[in-house]
């Protein structure tokens, strides 16, 4: 072991040109305080509306049970309704007329239309739709009975 402290070759020491500790220090007190006021300002104002919030949280809480209540319930009239296909109102980009209301610039964007023949018609308001739960147990009992007539 040496008797005296020599420094090693590859020693790195650095000190900032522009750092001032007293400086860190002040700017760190002033963060700390502004953070505290922060939280009281922010503890009082939940104090505050906590009443309200609260309030109002309980009223959604308590319309969501209603809404969920009434909608629950199934009916008899609900195994017989009837059920609508939903509709598409699509309206085309090019569809509005021009100033002069001529429409004379649509009729570059119009092709000749050929028309599909189809078995079923989709604008058909019936097409696609779901055949009615009551009516299939309706039918599944005719169909219990008859087996019941014929086989006993």
């Amino acid at each position: 072991m040496p008797m005296f402290h020599t420094p090693k070759p590859r020693q790195f020491r650095y000190q900032p040109r522009f750092y001032d500790p007293e400086k860190e220090r002040w700017e760190a007190l002033k963060q700390k305080y502004a953070d505290e006021r922060a939280a009281e300002e922010a503890a009082q104002a939940t104090s505050e509306s906590g009443s309200d919030l609260e309030y109002f949280q309980r009223r959604v809480r308590e319309i969501n049970r209603e809404e969920r209540h009434s909608q629950g319930g199934l009916t008899w009239k609900d195994l017989f309704r009837k059920r609508e296909m939903p509709t598409f109102n699509y309206q085309p980009r090019f569809a509005t007329t021009d100033s002069e209301g001529t429409g004379e610039h649509l009729q570059q964007f119009k092709k000749r239309s050929t028309s599909i023949k189809r078995r079923f018609d989709i604008a058909d308001k019936d097409y696609l739709k779901p055949v009615p739960a009551g009516r299939i147990m309706l039918y599944a009992l005719l169909v219990c009975t008859l087996l019941y007539w014929i086989l006993f």
